[in-house]
């Protein structure tokens, strides 16, 4: 009986030194340095479907073309825009509210910062198709 608990209490003890060596603080905490958009689309200000952007990465210009059929729904001087991109990857300014995407010569633009501080630069503009 004796030995049953000088075996457990041994036991225990070099579980417990085992386990508290084994709880290592992390070496550093991850950061995404994927300051890119991973999807971008268009609301109607009322709510609806959405129009997916076309992201041209090389140029940083995200455009939304709205079909002809929808131009009673879609007002492209008052959409909600709405993003995806990583979780710690921030946009600004924010996308919250209507924008006002109809002038191409003057788009309006967002800047997107990953965790690791890196940013890129995006320009969102929408027009009407002829079909």
């Amino acid at each position: 009986m004796k030995l049953r608990k000088y075996l457990a209490v041994l036991a225990t003890a070099a579980f417990a030194v085992f386990a508290a060596g084994s709880c290592a603080e992390p070496d550093d905490e991850f950061l995404h340095t994927d300051s890119r958009i991973l999807s971008i689309e268009v609301q109607p200000a009322g709510g609806g479907a959405g129009i997916a952007g076309v992201i041209d990465e090389t140029t940083g210009e995200i455009y939304f073309p709205i079909p002809k059929k929808d131009r009673e729904k879609y007002d492209i001087t008052c959409l909600m825009v709405r993003a995806e991109v990583e979780y710690d990857t921030f946009i600004n300014p924010s996308l919250t509210g209507l924008k006002d995407l109809s002038d191409r010569d003057n788009p309006f633009t967002i800047t997107v910062t990953a965790g690791d501080k890196g940013s890129r630069t995006y320009s969102l503009w929408a027009f009407y198709t002829r079909r």
